[in-house]
């Protein structure tokens, strides 16, 4: 009678217990079939043309034509095979913003120490899966500043099981990014020398989208400039609920965005899923990205977008900034609106207050689902980031008093596979070699009276605590419950950062401001992971192949002429047929793929 008494109990809970699974079932998104990966293949062909985003016009460094580049679109889980075609006359590399790279860190796309760069008139492929990573994320140059000149586009990674996917119901892509008029290669000789006193080069507008208008009566006559080039133009339908994915491709430049009288709930940290959480007004720095929700729930009218360049992060108050409007706008229309120019006035309450040159206050930004966040970490490797003029008088950056020097012939990976290294040169700034996989935490303290938004390759870290000048790090008082993790973070000016990652990655990962500028500086730091792992993975013949055939810019020597290579992706017939122009799946023919096929070959 007892036994009886207690399985009739169990049988209860049991079915207690399958009730409450199944409404959170029913609660739930429902979930698709089971999404089956396929390969994706682009074709980004590089090469200068004369272009107009704001209406004074420059040679831009495009992408397939258009500043800003094609933005790709894949799902959780494809391989992607992107076909980069060098025709800019000088070499490049592709850098894909946020993507781990694991087993593939020779397709990181950073010359000096994940490859040689991509020569002129050179097709390189670079051929990575996305097993475990969806969100927001960008792909850029990270040759020299070439980004800045237009080499940049975006990347969305769609995840099947998208927990917010009935949450929303249409994406839209929104690109910040400042925006110079004279070439970056003019811009760093003179940012690179005394008579700079350590400025940054400011920027002559700032674009949503590739797009903005530009007074006129600031330019050079002798330049041709448009005035009211026109406005990006975002077209809303009353009702629906918008996913806005921004990323910022600025060189210098943090943004505040926002949308006159529209909240925005923000559910995307670079990657990570965030329980939602409403703001105004979304501070973003240099690399970031978020995504945002909004309810098109207003009458139907036209609205201001704006992203406000924050001028007053760039220097300190004793530096003018001129000619330049930093109130950067573009046009949210509601359909059925007309289509005069939004008449709407901003939000009125500040972001932060009284100090806004830092990332969004991290205890608003909650992951979505909690994560095992390693207790302590096995290694603590402490940076000092600093700026000092050397023995030439030019402003440097300093990494632990060291300014990173690029070796453009002779990457560090190259170092590690092929000659066994364990030792390096001083310059080459590798503060971390970790042997096995380790908890590691990176205390960064900025000695400089600007901000760094620090970026991590091959990894996202948990933001554990900042502080702005004045406050020191305190342990006992870093959150390790349910910190956001991301892979971009910005340490206030003469503050300190702390962020914790799992060194379980093989490669060598840069660690480095992501304000060009500071780029070219030399603030930059590197971190050799998992070596053995990483002698043991096979890297592709063409990859090798590279630092045989590039020219090396770092020095006085003129490079020899190289002859025109072959497209090397002719692997199969049907790759060669589309690049003689015919696309077979689609029984079309590709005007572009043929012109590109004819370059390569002549």
């Amino acid at each position: 009678m007892i036994l009886s008494k207690s399985l009739s109990l169990r049988t209860i809970l049991c079915i207690l217990a399958l009730l409450n699974s199944l409404a959170f079932i029913l609660a739930s998104p429902i979930r698709k079939d089971a999404y089956v990966p396929e390969t994706k293949t682009f074709y980004l062909h590089l090469y200068k043309a004369k272009l107009s985003p704001d209406g004074f016009e420059r040679v831009v460094w495009t992408v397939n034509g258009t500043y800003t580049g094609p933005t790709l679109v894949v799902t959780k889980g494809d391989r992607l095979i992107i076909h980069v075609i060098n025709n800019l006359g000088e070499p490049t590399s592709m850098h894909f913003h946020g993507f781990f790279q694991r087993g593939t860190n020779w397709y990181d796309g950073v010359p000096g120490q994940t490859q040689c760069p991509i020569p002129n008139n050179t097709t390189f492929i670079y051929n990575f899966t996305i097993p475990d990573q969806s969100g927001t994320f960008w792909y850029h140059s990270h040759y020299l500043a070439q980004y800045v000149d237009g080499v940049l586009g975006a990347i969305i990674v769609k995840d099947p099981n998208d927990p917010y996917q009935n949450d929303y119901d249409e994406e839209i892509v929104v690109l910040l990014s400042d925006w110079y008029h004279n070439e970056s290669s003019t811009l760093i000789s003179y940012y690179l020398s005394p008579a700079s006193e350590g400025k940054e080069p400011q920027p002559d507008n700032g674009l949503i989208n590739g797009r903005n208008n530009y007074n006129c009566e600031w330019a050079h006559a002798s330049h041709k400039c448009i005035d009211k080039a026109g406005l990006s133009k975002f077209n809303f339908v009353p009702g629906k609920r918008y996913r806005l994915r921004v990323i910022n491709t600025s060189a210098f430049s943090n943004f505040i965005f926002s949308i006159d009288e529209h909240e925005m709930d923000l559910i995307e940290v670079e990657g990570m899923m965030t329980k939602r959480h409403k703001i105004h007004r979304l501070i973003i720095n240099v690399a970031q990205r978020y995504s945002v929700i909004v309810t098109a729930d207003k009458l139907i009218s036209n609205f201001w977008m704006r992203a406000d360049l924050q001028a007053d992060c760039f220097y300190d108050s004793s530096t003018p900034i001129v000619n330049l409007n930093p109130y950067v706008k573009a046009i949210v229309h509601y359909e059925g609106a007309n289509h005069l120019d939004p008449t709407t006035k901003g939000w009125a309450d500040n972001p932060n207050h009284r100090y806004h040159c830092i990332d969004l206050n991290v205890s608003n930004l909650k992951p979505l689902f909690l994560e095992n966040v390693p207790a302590k970490a096995d290694q603590i490797i402490y940076l000092n980031a600093s700026f000092e003029n050397d023995d030439f008088n030019i402003n440097r950056g300093l990494i632990n008093g060291s300014t990173y020097v690029v070796d453009i012939y002779n990457p560090t990976i190259n170092q590690v596979l092929f000659e066994n290294k364990n030792s390096f040169s001083l310059n080459q700034n590798i503060f971390g070699q970790f042997n096995t996989s380790e908890v590691i935490d990176i205390v960064v303290y900025n000695d400089d009276v600007g901000e760094h938004p620090f970026h991590l390759h091959g990894h996202t870290f948990w933001v554990l605590g900042s502080g702005i000048v004045g406050t020191e790090p305190d342990y006992s008082k870093l959150n390790i419950f349910d910190p956001i993790r991301r892979d971009t973070a910005t340490i206030p000016t003469k503050g300190w950062i702390v962020i914790r990652f799992v060194a379980d990655n093989p490669g060598i990962w840069a660690f480095h401001c992501h304000i060009e500028w500071h780029v070219e500086a030399g603030l930059v730091a590197q971190f050799v992971e998992l070596p053995n792992e990483l002698r043991k993975l096979k890297p592709p013949t063409d990859w090798k192949q590279l630092c045989i055939k590039s020219p090396n810019p770092y020095n006085g020597l003129k490079p020899q002429s190289e002859p025109k290579i072959f497209i090397n992706d002719m692997r199969n017939n049907d790759i060669l047929i589309k690049n003689l122009g015919w696309n077979w799946g689609e029984m079309k023919f590709n005007l572009n793929y043929f012109l590109v096929y004819l370059l390569n070959l002549f």
